[in-house]
Protein backbone atom coordinates (compact mmCIF):
# COMPACT_ATOMS: atom_id res chain seq x y z
CA UNK A 1 0.00 0.00 0.00
CA UNK A 2 1.43 3.37 -1.04
CA UNK A 3 0.86 6.61 0.88
CA UNK A 4 0.39 9.59 -1.41
CA UNK A 5 0.64 13.19 -0.26
CA UNK A 6 0.08 16.26 -2.39
CA UNK A 7 -0.64 14.56 -5.66
CA UNK A 8 2.13 12.39 -7.03
CA UNK A 9 4.51 12.85 -4.10
CA UNK A 10 5.08 9.38 -2.60
CA UNK A 11 6.64 9.58 0.83
CA UNK A 12 8.05 6.06 0.75
CA UNK A 13 9.82 6.59 -2.60
CA UNK A 14 12.52 9.11 -1.74
CA UNK A 15 15.44 8.66 -4.11
CA UNK A 16 16.98 12.01 -4.80
CA UNK A 17 18.14 14.92 -2.68
CA UNK A 18 15.24 16.90 -4.10
CA UNK A 19 12.78 14.27 -2.82
CA UNK A 20 14.19 14.51 0.69
CA UNK A 21 14.20 18.30 0.66
CA UNK A 22 10.58 18.34 -0.46
CA UNK A 23 9.55 15.81 2.17
CA UNK A 24 11.23 17.64 5.06
CA UNK A 25 9.93 20.99 3.87
CA UNK A 26 6.41 19.61 4.31
CA UNK A 27 7.25 18.52 7.85
CA UNK A 28 8.81 21.91 8.65
CA UNK A 29 5.79 23.74 7.25
CA UNK A 30 3.44 21.62 9.34
CA UNK A 31 5.50 22.16 12.48
CA UNK A 32 5.55 25.91 11.85
CA UNK A 33 1.78 26.06 11.43
CA UNK A 34 1.34 24.06 14.64
CA UNK A 35 3.70 26.44 16.46
CA UNK A 36 1.69 29.44 15.25
CA UNK A 37 -1.56 27.86 16.47
CA UNK A 38 -0.11 27.09 19.91
CA UNK A 39 1.40 30.57 20.15
CA UNK A 40 -1.93 32.20 19.33
CA UNK A 41 -3.75 30.01 21.85
CA UNK A 42 -1.27 30.89 24.59
CA UNK A 43 -1.63 34.61 23.86
CA UNK A 44 -5.42 34.31 24.24
CA UNK A 45 -5.12 32.18 27.39
CA UNK A 46 -5.82 35.03 29.78
CA UNK A 47 -8.66 36.59 31.71
CA UNK A 48 -9.55 39.36 29.25
CA UNK A 49 -9.89 37.05 26.23
CA UNK A 50 -11.72 34.42 28.28
CA UNK A 51 -14.25 36.99 29.45
CA UNK A 52 -14.94 38.13 25.90
CA UNK A 53 -15.46 34.53 24.71
CA UNK A 54 -17.73 33.65 27.63
CA UNK A 55 -19.96 36.72 27.38
CA UNK A 56 -20.31 36.37 23.61
CA UNK A 57 -21.35 32.75 24.03
CA UNK A 58 -23.80 33.59 26.80
CA UNK A 59 -25.39 36.28 24.65
CA UNK A 60 -25.94 33.72 21.87
CA UNK A 61 -27.39 31.19 24.31
CA UNK A 62 -29.68 33.58 26.17
CA UNK A 63 -31.12 35.23 23.07
CA UNK A 64 -33.74 37.91 23.84
CA UNK A 65 -34.50 39.45 26.20
CA UNK A 66 -30.96 39.58 27.54
CA UNK A 67 -28.62 42.21 28.88
CA UNK A 68 -24.95 41.64 29.74
CA UNK A 69 -22.77 44.06 31.68
CA UNK A 70 -19.08 43.22 31.30
CA UNK A 71 -16.60 44.26 34.02
CA UNK A 72 -19.57 45.57 35.96
CA UNK A 73 -19.29 47.59 39.16
CA UNK A 74 -22.62 47.47 40.96
CA UNK A 75 -23.48 50.18 43.50
CA UNK A 76 -25.02 48.41 46.48
CA UNK A 77 -25.91 49.53 50.03
CA UNK A 78 -23.00 47.49 51.42
CA UNK A 79 -20.61 49.20 49.00
CA UNK A 80 -19.57 48.82 45.38
CA UNK A 81 -19.00 45.27 44.15
CA UNK A 82 -17.28 44.39 40.88
CA UNK A 83 -18.03 41.29 38.83
CA UNK A 84 -16.55 40.00 35.60
CA UNK A 85 -20.06 40.14 34.19
CA UNK A 86 -23.68 40.52 35.20
CA UNK A 87 -26.29 38.98 32.93
CA UNK A 88 -30.05 39.41 33.05
CA UNK A 89 -32.07 36.94 30.98
CA UNK A 90 -35.57 35.47 30.97
CA UNK A 91 -34.88 33.31 34.02
CA UNK A 92 -33.23 35.87 36.30
CA UNK A 93 -29.83 37.42 36.94
CA UNK A 94 -26.39 35.77 36.93
CA UNK A 95 -23.35 37.22 38.70
CA UNK A 96 -20.38 35.84 36.79
CA UNK A 97 -16.73 35.13 37.49
CA UNK A 98 -14.45 33.90 34.67
CA UNK A 99 -11.02 32.26 34.82
CA UNK A 100 -8.79 32.20 31.74
CA UNK A 101 -6.40 29.39 32.66
CA UNK A 102 -6.46 26.21 34.71
CA UNK A 103 -6.84 22.62 33.53
CA UNK A 104 -7.55 21.08 36.94
CA UNK A 105 -9.64 22.93 39.50
CA UNK A 106 -9.91 21.79 43.12
CA UNK A 107 -12.03 23.02 45.99
CA UNK A 108 -15.39 22.80 47.75
CA UNK A 109 -18.41 25.11 47.62
CA UNK A 110 -17.86 26.18 51.25
CA UNK A 111 -14.06 26.29 51.28
CA UNK A 112 -12.10 29.49 51.74
CA UNK A 113 -9.86 28.87 48.73
CA UNK A 114 -9.82 26.93 45.48
CA UNK A 115 -6.79 25.80 43.48
CA UNK A 116 -6.13 25.74 39.76
CA UNK A 117 -3.32 24.01 37.92
CA UNK A 118 -1.93 23.52 34.44
CA UNK A 119 1.27 21.94 33.14
CA UNK A 120 3.46 24.71 34.55
CA UNK A 121 1.52 26.60 37.21
CA UNK A 122 -0.36 26.10 40.46
CA UNK A 123 -2.32 28.83 42.17
CA UNK A 124 -4.64 29.12 45.13
CA UNK A 125 -7.32 31.79 44.84
CA UNK A 126 -10.27 32.92 46.96
CA UNK A 127 -13.42 30.85 46.56
CA UNK A 128 -15.45 33.08 44.19
CA UNK A 129 -18.78 31.79 45.50
CA UNK A 130 -18.48 33.77 48.72
CA UNK A 131 -18.33 37.11 46.91
CA UNK A 132 -20.90 36.12 44.29
CA UNK A 133 -23.42 34.96 46.90
CA UNK A 134 -22.83 38.09 48.93
CA UNK A 135 -23.52 40.15 45.82
CA UNK A 136 -26.64 38.11 45.04
CA UNK A 137 -28.06 38.72 48.51
CA UNK A 138 -27.31 42.45 48.37
CA UNK A 139 -28.74 42.87 44.87
CA UNK A 140 -31.79 40.84 45.82
CA UNK A 141 -32.40 43.21 48.71
CA UNK A 142 -32.25 46.23 46.42
CA UNK A 143 -34.69 44.67 43.95
CA UNK A 144 -37.05 43.70 46.77
CA UNK A 145 -37.09 47.30 48.00
CA UNK A 146 -37.91 48.42 44.46
CA UNK A 147 -40.86 46.01 44.29
CA UNK A 148 -39.26 42.97 42.62
CA UNK A 149 -38.63 40.44 45.41
CA UNK A 150 -38.89 37.27 43.33
CA UNK A 151 -36.15 37.77 40.77
CA UNK A 152 -33.81 34.79 40.91
CA UNK A 153 -30.15 35.80 41.31
CA UNK A 154 -27.43 33.17 41.22
CA UNK A 155 -23.66 32.81 40.81
CA UNK A 156 -21.96 31.50 37.68
CA UNK A 157 -18.28 30.51 37.59
CA UNK A 158 -16.80 29.64 34.20
CA UNK A 159 -13.38 28.09 33.64
CA UNK A 160 -12.46 28.97 30.06
CA UNK A 161 -8.94 27.67 29.41
CA UNK A 162 -8.75 27.39 25.61
CA UNK A 163 -5.86 24.91 25.71
CA UNK A 164 -8.09 22.02 26.81
CA UNK A 165 -11.31 21.43 28.75
CA UNK A 166 -10.66 21.90 32.48
CA UNK A 167 -11.42 19.11 34.94
CA UNK A 168 -13.49 20.39 37.87
CA UNK A 169 -13.18 18.78 41.29
CA UNK A 170 -15.41 21.19 43.20
CA UNK A 171 -18.31 19.10 44.45
CA UNK A 172 -22.04 19.58 44.16
CA UNK A 173 -23.33 23.13 44.44
CA UNK A 174 -20.28 24.90 43.05
CA UNK A 175 -22.28 26.80 40.39
CA UNK A 176 -19.32 26.13 38.09
CA UNK A 177 -18.85 24.93 34.55
CA UNK A 178 -16.35 24.99 31.70
CA UNK A 179 -16.54 26.99 28.50
CA UNK A 180 -17.16 23.85 26.44
CA UNK A 181 -19.95 22.69 28.74
CA UNK A 182 -21.48 26.13 29.18
CA UNK A 183 -24.34 25.48 26.76
CA UNK A 184 -25.70 22.42 28.58
CA UNK A 185 -25.09 23.96 32.02
CA UNK A 186 -26.86 27.16 31.09
CA UNK A 187 -29.87 25.36 29.62
CA UNK A 188 -30.33 23.45 32.88
CA UNK A 189 -30.21 26.66 34.92
CA UNK A 190 -32.25 28.91 32.63
CA UNK A 191 -34.65 26.61 30.85
CA UNK A 192 -37.67 28.91 30.60
CA UNK A 193 -39.54 30.13 27.54
CA UNK A 194 -40.86 33.43 28.89
CA UNK A 195 -39.48 36.12 31.18
CA UNK A 196 -40.20 35.28 34.83
CA UNK A 197 -40.30 38.94 35.91
CA UNK A 198 -40.65 42.45 34.51
CA UNK A 199 -37.45 42.28 32.49
CA UNK A 200 -37.41 45.84 31.18
CA UNK A 201 -37.98 47.39 34.59
CA UNK A 202 -35.37 45.23 36.34
CA UNK A 203 -32.90 45.86 33.50
CA UNK A 204 -33.45 49.60 33.99
CA UNK A 205 -32.57 49.18 37.68
CA UNK A 206 -29.40 47.32 36.70
CA UNK A 207 -28.56 50.13 34.29
CA UNK A 208 -28.86 52.56 37.18
CA UNK A 209 -26.81 50.45 39.62
CA UNK A 210 -24.01 49.90 37.10
CA UNK A 211 -24.04 53.44 35.68
CA UNK A 212 -24.81 52.10 32.22
CA UNK A 213 -26.62 54.06 29.54
CA UNK A 214 -28.39 51.86 27.01
CA UNK A 215 -28.66 53.15 23.47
Amino acid sequence: MELNFFGNFEVWKLHSLSDYLTFFSYIAAGAFVFWLIVRRMNKQRDHANALVRVTKKLKRLAKRPCRIYRNATVRLPEGDMTFDAVMADKSGIFLIRVYGWGLKIYGTPDGDTWRREDQKRKEEFPNPLHELKKGANALGGVLAERGYPRVRIMPMVVFADNYDMPELYLGYGSFSTTYRELKSWYKKQAGVKEAQYDFERVAAILDELTGTQQK
